[in-house]
């Protein structure tokens, strides 16, 4: 299906951006029965703690951006705004698996009124 990519420990998962304050590891992808494209759930309805360390700490606006804009990506931001989060996806730090399903990802994303940027500063 796909080739491993973003295995812990591994340089294909570092992070690539930091922030100042509490930082968390969210796990996804554990069960693999179902496929797992969005943090906050895989595609078995399995829900990962995403929401629950985003409440507690009181954010309501994410950043997102990462592999791949038109899986991962796009399944988190949209899953997010479900959730009744504010989402802002950065295309330039975000790889897409093929362009074409990327622009449909990105037209997808902005009819659920997720903001896309080309870089953090705009």
């Amino acid at each position: 299906m796909w080739p491993p990519h973003c295995v812990q420990d591994t340089p294909g998962a570092e992070i690539l951006i930091t922030v100042e304050g509490s930082t968390q590891t969210v796990r996804k992808g554990m069960d693999t029965k179902f496929d797992s494209y969005s943090g906050f759930a895989d595609d078995g309805g399995r829900q990962t703690e995403m929401d629950s360390i985003l409440k507690k700490d009181g954010i309501r606006n994410l950043i997102i951006y990462g592999l791949a804009t038109d899986y991962c990506v796009k399944a988190t931001a949209v899953d997010a705004v479900a959730a009744g989060y504010k989402v802002t996806v950065i295309e330039g730090l975000s790889k897409g698996v093929a362009p074409e399903t990327t622009v449909q990802a990105l037209e997808d994303m902005q009819a659920k009124a997720i903001t896309i940027k080309a870089t953090l500063d705009g």
